[in-house]
């Protein structure tokens, strides 16, 4: 696993930029690699569990902050709950005694106010998606090793579509456009492969 400053370093080899005069600064490449994650993890979050204790009568709970999604609730373990479609707000809920869940702005609602085994210390579960970790300059990330590559070439097509701009600006002709559009491409591609990787991968798992 690698840290910031070790991707930073693969990301200026992989632009060409090792001279003594640097066409990219430190300070924008790294700004490139923690955007990455940020559209890496709207690709592939990470999954995680949340555990709320519920109180006789609760209906509303938080959701992890900067959660990307909640993609399961259970009340109590193990009863998975149907979600309610389309309701988002903090109204009266369902009306029948089915329980259910909705969630909006980051608050998970219960369709009926908790009751019976439903109450209690870590009755409600969340199946969440996360964001992975900020890159740090120390630290290693926490994310899939083997899509570093994908971090690394998302900030190179970045770094084309930038200088690309910096070139309009100045009424110059462009001199990046075709490497833009070869890492766009490339970084497309790649995208293609690992997606269907994960499905091979989903496809194993359920036989």
């Amino acid at each position: 696993m690698s840290n910031r400053t070790q991707l930073r370093a693969r990301l200026r080899e992989e632009l060409g930029d090792t001279g003594v005069v640097k066409v990219w600064s430190d300070t924008h490449l790294d700004e490139l690699l923690v955007e990455s994650v940020g559209w890496y993890s709207r690709l592939w979050p990470m999954q995680g569990t949340a555990y709320r204790d519920v109180a006789a009568g609760q209906r509303t709970f938080e959701a992890p902050p900067g959660v990307l999604g909640i993609t399961q609730v259970e009340c109590p373990p193990g009863r998975v709950l149907p979600q309610e479609a389309g309701w988002a707000s903090g109204g009266v809920g369902s009306s029948g005694t089915r329980q259910s869940w909705s969630e909006w702005s980051g608050v998970v609602y219960l369709g009926n106010a908790a009751r019976g085994d439903e109450a209690g210390t870590g009755r409600l579960i969340m199946r969440v998606l996360l964001p992975w970790d900020r890159l740090d300059p120390v630290e290693s990330w926490n994310g899939p090793e083997g899509d570093e590559r994908l971090l690394v070439l998302w900030a190179a097509t970045e770094a084309w579509a930038w200088l690309d701009g910096q070139d309009q600006k100045r009424g110059r002709p462009m001199r990046s456009g075709s490497q833009t559009a070869r890492y766009g491409e490339q970084l497309e591609r790649e995208i293609d492969a690992r997606k269907r990787a994960a499905r091979s991968r989903m496809l194993e798992v359920s036989c």
